[in-house]
């Protein structure tokens, strides 16, 4: 609303600072002290002199009639001479009419827009009850998934150079149609609806709607995207030379126990080891086949040794994220997570996302075993899942 208004303002001042239409008449008088006016209005009475020889200088001279009708317009307005420029008297309100000053509005507009620049615009607040759908599209989830399921497309295709072109173009075609942004979206949201809790939601939602909220989303999205990688790495690289002010790391630390960051990009990492020996396992010889208790032990085993890493990466990664976030906007985002709300909303969304991201897995998996031999994955020395940020 505010950049409309500024938008507005804008053009009304360019429409003021316009010249007059070309067409307009001009009229001319001699007041009664000898100056010469020009205007785009007819004279009021008191402004116009009698008409003298001594008021009409030469170079303007004109018949007696002519000079009689002061007040007709001109077709067009003639020639000032500098001859006929002389003192004139302090101007009169009435002689030029002052261009009406516009209040100061305009003072405080960079200040709101530059606001406005690095804050999204917060979603109008609806009547009535809010959707799983809106709260979700709140979240960012939708677009956040781009980039999650970028990475483990990486983590399912083998590396360049180990398979044939041909084998590479089937791999390729198999996680473009199985890993697509929408489908699994639609696989979080059906997996999250059993587990709204009503009054949470509506809480969750209504903070998710504050500028504070729209702004950290903003920068959520931002970082997820698989070109803020790099960036990471090099931002990690100077903390590390110049480290956060202590009441910074503190808040970035609560903030990920809070949420569960660390713990939801673990069980990210578990449920891709889980669906990955899964599928593996079922293509086998029967008599190579993990029963269930052994797939569970080795996709325990890869969340643990993830894990050791995972909370150093988180925090980089979210100090990387909220930089441009003030210490009270982070604190008062570490109070909404650690509220009831929060803590439901954090937890539903990692079941969902963990739940689904898991079963997506193992249907892409078990189809690209079917697709390409075992044989021809065990040559190309898959190499383990990335930890997922």
């Amino acid at each position: 609303m505010t950049d409309r208004i500024g938008s507005v303002l804008a053009l009304l001042a360019a429409v003021a600072l316009l010249p007059a239409p070309s067409g307009a008449q001009t009229y001319r008088w001699v007041d009664d002290q000898g100056n010469v006016t020009y205007s785009n209005r007819p004279p009021q009475p008191r402004e116009v002199g009698p008409p003298t020889q001594e008021s009409t200088p030469a170079p303007e001279s004109k018949p007696a009639t002519q000079e009689a009708k002061p007040a007709v317009p001109e077709p067009k307005a003639p020639e000032v001479k500098a001859s006929e420029l002389k003192s004139p008297e302090p101007k009169r309100p009435d002689v030029k009419a002052p261009e009406p000053k516009a209040p100061d509005l305009q003072t405080p507009l960079p200040k709101t827009l530059d606001a406005k620049a690095t804050v999204p615009a917060a979603p109008i607040p609806k009547a009535g009850p809010t959707k799983v759908d809106e709260l979700l599209e709140l979240s960012g989830l939708r677009v956040q998934l781009a980039g999650l399921l970028g990475r483990v497309a990486l983590d399912l295709r083998p590396p360049p150079g180990q398979m044939s072109a041909a084998d590479m173009a089937t791999i390729d075609r198999i996680l473009a149609r199985s890993l697509q942004p929408e489908a699994v979206y639609g696989a979080v949201r059906d997996t999250f609806r059993p587990l709204v809790d009503r009054p949470n939601l509506e809480a969750a939602a209504a903070w998710l709607r504050t500028p504070v909220a729209r702004k950290i989303v903003a920068l959520e999205v931002a970082s997820s995207e698989p070109s803020a990688e790099p960036k990471v790495a090099e931002y990690a690289a100077t903390i590390k030379a110049n480290p956060p002010p202590a009441r910074r790391l503190e808040l970035v630390q609560r903030l990920d126990w809070v949420t569960g960051a660390h713990e939801t990009s673990a069980d990210l990492v578990a449920a891709i080891a889980r669906g990955l020996s899964t599928a593996v396992s079922a293509a086998g010889p029967p008599e190579n086949r993990l029963r269930p208790g052994q797939i569970e032990d080795r996709a325990a085993q890869v969340r643990a040794r993830a894990q050791e890493s995972l909370r150093e990466v988180r925090t980089m990664s979210m100090l990387y994220t909220y930089q441009t976030l003030e210490d009270d906007e982070l604190a008062e985002y570490v109070r909404f997570s650690g509220s009831d709300a929060g803590r439901w909303y954090s937890t539903a969304l990692r079941k969902a996302l963990v739940g689904s991201i898991g079963k997506v897995v193992e249907q892409t998996a078990t189809e690209l075993v079917r697709a390409v031999p075992l044989e021809r994955w065990a040559r190309a020395a898959m190499p383990a899942p990335h930890p997922v940020k």
